[in-house]
């Protein structure tokens, strides 16, 4: 497997992870009745992500542009593979990047209006404008379960991203023994045609 794929299959491993992680207060809200200690949790959880230092969310943002970079450069050689399986992957890892910037960002911005104000946490998205009226509780706490819906949209591409990089190399195994198969044939014929 080359290093372009390990940095894909490497990053969205690290994204999966954290997904992961975040079932431990998602599943609560998405899957079990409603409680308030489940909802306290989640606030508290995405709180903790939210304020993180910023070397944290640069990690995370890393983690998250390289293998669009990485992938678009994979892209550029312009074989069949690559335009299958790295192109299948770019779609992959540009909606996990849209998904978060539309729905994450959002969510964590209803239910955690006053978080992140005056913290010189690393922030490179421009602060909304203000509400008018604040978020109510029932805004809130859709906001929450959205964010947590979103996640496992999130797995579900970044596992069709490593799916794509696992098949891409073994689709070239594969090739690569069939031509060998191909290649001794031929050499076989043409060393008896060469003893006749």
């Amino acid at each position: 497997m080359g290093f372009a794929s390990n940095i894909v299959i490497g990053s969205a491993s690290f994204l999966l992870g954290m997904v992961f992680v975040s079932q431990v207060v998602d599943i609560p809200l998405l899957y079990l009745p409603l409680t308030d200690a489940a909802i306290d949790n989640g606030y508290h959880f995405y709180e903790m992500w939210y304020e993180a230092p910023g070397a944290v969310k640069a990690l995370f943002h890393a983690a998250m542009g390289l293998p669009l970079i990485v992938l678009l450069l994979k892209l550029h050689k312009w074989t069949e593979s690559a335009l299958f399986f790295d192109g299948t992957s770019v779609a992959l890892q540009l909606a996990t990047i849209v998904l978060y910037l539309s729905v994450h960002i959002a969510s964590l911005r209803t239910f955690l209006p006053d978080s992140n104000k005056g913290s010189n946490s690393f922030n490179f998205l421009p602060q909304p404008p203000p509400r008018d009226v604040p978020a109510t509780d029932d805004e809130k706490i859709e906001a929450v379960r959205v964010l947590a819906a979103a996640n496992a949209l999130v797995g579900l591409l970044l596992l069709g991203v490593i799916g794509m990089q696992i098949g891409q190399e073994y689709a070239g195994n594969v090739e690569a023994r069939e031509q060998a198969k191909i290649d001794n044939a031929l050499r076989t014929e043409a060393e008896a045609k060469k003893d006749q």
